[in-house]
Formats: structure tokens, sequence, C-alpha cells
């Protein structure tokens, strides 16, 4: 008979999911894998929706990175038709997105892996949670608050909105905040700034102590990330994949991704895997992680610095806890571009261009917080949807997730500690920073469930759950 052991509280990761282990008849794992138990559905649901309502409507995908969704979706929408945004549009666009990004990887690092990296994987699970992190250090955790705050405050006057922004369309933005409210994002740049500061060298004492963790979780897979040029970004460029051991392997545009990328639906889950396309498919990550191991320069000195300073301790770097760091890199960078944006480089020029509907195919490709987002649009005569294909971060990064999950079990299933195994899988996940409602194009919470497997058969379950 199954044993089963219930784990509180809620895991801190965006979905509902389960993992399955799989054992040998001496009880050591042999892999583990994430199944994503929502069901897909936005990609058949926009069919016949006017191309141009697309990036109002795609963003509801997701609560937790709508922005990206959005500007995904313009920019394959603008791809499509031949159109460059003006370019004051186009810095209103990132001013939007480095909002987005810093409200983003605050959420992520500070909120949801926070009290891992501040109270450890082995704490109990009561302790490691938000609250717990509030009375363990008030300060710290309203400094990280505060840094989530600015950033959707910036999407909201930027975005129209702040969860699900709505200004920029087709050919360029629809509206501009004005003076004012620019000088106000200025000033919330420059105390981000100033929090980051005293927050980062915090957070870095907290993941040096994790060493051990860092070791077990090394990925040995290829990275992948936009690039421009050999630097940083995040709307514009051309994918770069370089393998374990730093080599470029390819490149390509969003008009190419489908020559290179190949989907795949894995067993008894809602979420795909995506492979690159090879006589033997290669499995790849993305994200922040990725984006540094692929590029060589931010265009931002204090983010630059942080960069060389990153890859200083090895290039590519492959531990699934460097996704931290490599985030903590990107939120200094994004503070320094919204005060550039704000600061001079705005001139108040033309924000839109004329642009029309047609039949045609629509493709784009971007960077999310979480990594690359690709959109596909086949539009019909009218400018109505006939099929439409979404690649998210989380998709992409399915078999380095499991690589993750699968070296934690291993480490700590000898040691017959639930609650250190069960930590120890959360906290692997999170560091990729999941999305599980854009993975699967849903929204849904995520109670965790483990399913430890032998030779087909549950023998044990490990849960954490909702008391309804």
């Amino acid at each position: 008979m199954g044993q089963t052991i219930v784990v509180d509280p809620v895991t801190r990761v965006e979905g509902h999911a389960k993992i399955l282990l799989d054992v040998d008849d001496n009880g050591n794992v042999q892999n583990a894998h994430l199944q994503v138990m929502e069901i897909r559905g936005f990609e058949k649901l926009v069919e016949k929706m006017e191309l141009f309502k697309m990036p109002q409507f795609i963003a509801r995908i997701c609560g937790v990175c709508p922005a990206a969704q959005h500007l995904a979706s313009v920019i394959a929408i603008e791809n499509g038709l031949g159109v460059t945004a003006p370019e004051e549009a186009r810095l209103l666009r990132e001013l939007l997105y480095m909002g987005h990004m810093l409200h983003s990887h605050t959420l992520s690092t500070f909120l949801l892996a926070g009290p891992d990296i501040v109270m450890g994987i082995d704490a109990k699970a009561e302790q490691r949670n938000i609250f717990s992190l509030l009375n363990l250090d008030a300060e710290l955790a309203k400094k990280m608050l505060r840094l989530r705050s600015i950033g959707q405050r910036t999407v909201e006057i930027v975005g129209g909105r702040g969860v699900h922004p709505v200004a920029a369309v087709p050919g360029g933005m629809a509206a501009r905040p004005d003076k004012e409210k620019l000088n106000q994002i200025a000033g919330w740049g420059k105390e981000a700034m100033g929090l980051l500061d005293e927050v980062l060298p915090q957070v870095g004492e907290h993941l040096a102590a994790l060493e051990e963790f860092r070791r077990v979780t090394i990925l040995p897979s290829h990275s992948m990330g936009l690039s421009k040029e050999g630097v940083v970004s995040f709307l514009e460029g051309e994918a770069l994949v370089i393998n374990a051991c730093g080599e470029l392997e390819r490149r390509f545009s969003a008009a190419d991704y489908a020559d290179h990328l190949i989907e795949h639906v894995m067993p008894a889950s809602y979420m795909k895997s995506v492979h690159i396309r090879s006589p033997r498919e290669i499995s790849y990550f993305v994200g922040p992680l990725a984006r540094l191991n692929v590029n060589n320069f931010f265009c931002t000195p204090r983010a630059n610095a942080a960069l060389q300073k990153f890859h200083i301790k090895g290039r590519p770097r492959l531990s699934a806890l460097d996704f931290i760091e490599a985030r903590l890199v990107e939120m200094v960078h994004c503070v320094e571009r919204m005060v550039e944006i704000t600061g001079g480089e705005l001139s108040g020029g033309v924000l839109r261009v004329s642009v029309a509907p047609k039949a045609g195919r629509y493709r784009g490709m971007i960077e999310s917080p979480r990594g690359m987002l690709m959109h596909d649009y086949t539009a019909d005569a009218q400018g109505r949807i006939k099929e439409a294909n979404l690649i998210v971060a989380t998709q992409n990064n399915y078999d380095a997730i499991d690589s993750a999950i699968t070296a934690v079990a291993r480490h700590f299933m000898p040691m017959k500690n639930d609650n250190q195994m069960m930590n120890g899988m959360e906290f692997a996940l999170r560091c990729f920073d999941p999305c599980l409602s854009c993975a699967t194009h849903t929204a849904g919470r995520m109670p965790m469930e483990v399913l430890i497997c032998h030779e087909g058969e549950v023998v044990r379950t490990l849960s954490r759950r909702f008391e309804e």
C-alpha cells in the first residue's frame, strides 16, 4: 500500500504540477519528471480572432508575465507586415519592459525563492514562506517589495494597465506618459538602484552558503538566448545557441525558428517539451542564465561590469542556482535603462505608423523574464487568425527542469529526509521561475505532488496541498 505524507504549506510556484520519481529495486532514483496538470487552450481560442486584437487578448494567458506576451504579439505582427515601429515607440516599449522585468525578477528571486535562499532548504516547510522572511528581516523584505512595486507601477504608467498592458499596438504605441510621469519613473529608477545596492550583497551571501546545491544541480545542456551582436537584448536580435563548452553551434531569426526547434507532446503532461532539431535532438535551456552565457556585454555600465564579474566564475555557467545570480545582474540593467530612457532618450517624436492587417505568416521572438518566447500566427485575407503556435520559456526549459529535479532527488533520497528532498526539488524548480499558466496557456495554482514509482506502481506519495 502506498504511503502518503502531507507537507504544508502550499509551494511557491505558479501553476499546478506533479513530480514523478522512478526508483529501482534498491530505492535509487532513476529519473524524475515534471507533470503539468493544466490543459492547453489559448492556441485554439484565438482562431478566427482579428489579428490586431491579439496583443490585448493574448496577454490574458497569464497575470505573471502579460507584458511579455503583449509585446511578443505586437512584434510578431510587425515582422509579418514588414513594419518597424518609430524609435520613440520602441523606447517606450523598452521602458515598459524594463519595469516588467524588474517586477518579475523581484517576484521570483525575493518572494518565491527568497525563503529558500534565506532560510535554506533544510528548514521546515512552515518556516519557508514570505511571512517568516518578514519576521526574520523585515527591512530586507520591505526593500524587496518596494522593488517589485516600482517595476509594476512603471508597467502601469507606460503600458496603460498594471497587469495586462494595452499601450503597444501594431505600428507603435497608442499613447505616451506625460513629462511628470516620466520624471516619476526616473526617480523610481534611481531609488531602485539604491535599493539594489543594499539588497544584492545580502542575497549574494546567502547564495554562497548554497554551494552544495550549486554543485548538485549542474545542467548538461546547451544555452539559447537572444543577442544583438553580442549584447544582451530582450526585444530585438537573433537567437544564439552555445554548447556546454561555450562553442556557438547555431543562430537563427524569428522567421526561421521552426527550422531549428521541434515540439513534442509529453506523456501525462499538458506542457510540451522543445528540442533543437538535429539527427540526435539536443536539449537546451533558456532564461537569464542562458542570456548571460551567450552574450558578451550589456549596454549599461553597471550591469556590464556585473556581467564580466559573473563570467569570471565560468562561462558558460550551468548550475540551476546560477539562474538566481543572473537575475540579479539583469535587475541592475533594468533600473539603469529606466533612468537612461526617462533621462533624455525620449524626444517626443512620432509614436505610431499606419498599418493594416493582411493574409500571411506572423512570427516574433523576444526574451520573456523566464526566457525565449515565440509567437507564430497565420492570418487569412480578412485579417483573422487561422492558426497559432506559442513556444514559451518554461517549455524550452522542460528537459533542464527534469535534469535538475532528478539530480536533487538522487542526492537527497539516500538521506531519507522527505522534507529536505521535497524542499530541494521545489527550490530546483523555482530556480527556473516556471510559469505553468503560460506553458499550458491557462491559469491555475500549484499544489505540488511527488509520486515515487517502481515498475509503474506508485509506492509512496509526497504532497503539498491546499486545505480547503
